[in-house]
């Protein structure tokens, strides 16, 4: 047995003394504090998952609940900031007396609110957060759990769609904070006999790429790497096109670009050709309990052509569900206890949490954009579900 498992059976025997007296105490709703960016350059990222949290509660709640009781959904905007996110996770605790979070959305508050977690003995559920840190080293404790595939796992596949393009020099560009820079570090590990040609970051929610456009063009890399999302990245496509740099080099980019609402945004824009990857397509013809999903997903949104971020959502709130039941308590170290080796039917199949590292097998597409014909709004070709 390993010290931290020994430590949590200790841990687990002391929380199981506690429940004999407060689990009859417990007939109101449980209570799930989801904290995302509800407004600001990241407010579709949080809408996105919002919609899939939502519509899981839904389905939770109108099959009876969770041990006979209903889910409530207290929503927390945290503007991509640590100290919003964090001070209002704070908040949720002392005030509402929540023990169970999804989110934050992104890899640097994420990692903040991970601490209060560990701090607090909470259950915090990472629906889409990809930085190999949040559960790294001593960054891993018994509360966190990690449901988007890490950036490890991607520099992985990222070197495999990079050899499939013929790419020979790599420069990289992107926001500066956590997920850049796991991610290129991670490709940085894999790529072998690839080159790099330079790396040109800009702050987050940057809004004028001209110096990051012209540095990219004079670069000898054949092929540009990736990080900036959002109304960031629909930015930086518009203001490189005039300048020709998505037809002097080719493209990959991250952060689950391959979403269909990027695409709808960006239109006719968005550069034939350009790779991505998305945690779902609602184009993709597969599992039964994807169509499902879908066709769930479609009513809520009342559009058939349904974002990416929901499932990451959809999927936190379904493990945080079985977890609960598993346990048969909502008591925090039951319940981390419960996630661990936790394996769910999902949209794309079974996920199943690591029980040493807290970190699920998550799948994800990858894919090249191309126009589609009678539509403006370009979709991935060659699409490709990596587990």
């Amino acid at each position: 047995m390993t010290y931290r498992k020994a430590m949590k059976s200790c841990a687990l025997a002391l929380g199981t003394a506690v429940l004999a007296t407060a689990a009859m105490a417990q007939d109101g709703p449980i209570k799930v504090g989801v904290i995302l960016p509800m407004s600001g350059g990241g407010a579709y990222v949080g809408e996105g998952i919002y919609a899939g949290v939502d519509l899981a509660v839904k389905q939770v709640n109108e099959a009876g609940g969770v041990l006979g009781r209903q889910l409530q959904v207290l929503l927390r905007d945290e503007q991509l900031r640590p100290d919003v996110s964090t001070a209002a996770m704070r908040e949720l605790i002392t005030l509402e007396g929540v023990q169970h979070f999804i989110g934050p959305a992104t890899s640097a508050t994420s990692l903040a609110n991970s601490q209060i977690a560990r701090e607090e003995k909470v259950v915090n559920i990472s629906p889409s957060a990809k930085t190999e840190a949040l559960t790294a080293g001593d960054n891993l404790h018994d509360y966190i759990f990690q449901l988007a595939p890490t950036t490890d796992v991607d520099g992985v596949r990222t070197v495999e769609v990079l050899r499939g393009m013929g790419t020979e020099s790599i420069c990289f560009t992107g926001f500066d904070y956590a997920y850049t820079h796991d991610w290129f570090a991670a490709i940085r590990a894999n790529m072998g006999d690839i080159t790099e040609a330079g790396e040109f970051l800009v702050p987050m929610n940057a809004t004028d790429f001209s110096a990051t456009i012209t540095q990219l063009l004079s670069s000898d890399c054949d092929t540009i790497v990736g990080t900036q999302y959002g109304g960031s990245f629909i930015a930086f496509v518009k203001q490189a096109t005039p300048f020709g740099l998505f037809e002097s080099k080719k493209v990959l980019w991250g952060s689950n670009t391959g979403d269909h609402a990027v695409a709808a945004a960006l239109g006719a824009e968005l550069p034939s050709g350009l790779w991505a990857s998305a945690a779902d397509v609602w184009y993709y013809e597969g599992e039964d309990s994807h169509a499902a999903y879908q066709e769930a997903l479609a009513a809520y949104q009342g559009r058939k052509e349904t974002d990416m971020w929901p499932i990451t959502g959809y999927n936190a709130v379904k493990f945080l569900a079985a977890a609960i039941e598993a346990a048969g308590t909502t008591e925090p170290t039951a319940v981390a206890a419960a996630l661990e080796g936790l394996t769910i039917q999902t949209p794309l199949g079974e996920i199943t949490i690591d029980p040493e590292t807290n970190r699920a097998n998550s799948p994800e597409f990858y894919g090249r954009f191309e126009p589609q014909e009678g539509s403006d709004v370009a979709r991935m070709t060659d699409l490709r579900l990596v587990r």
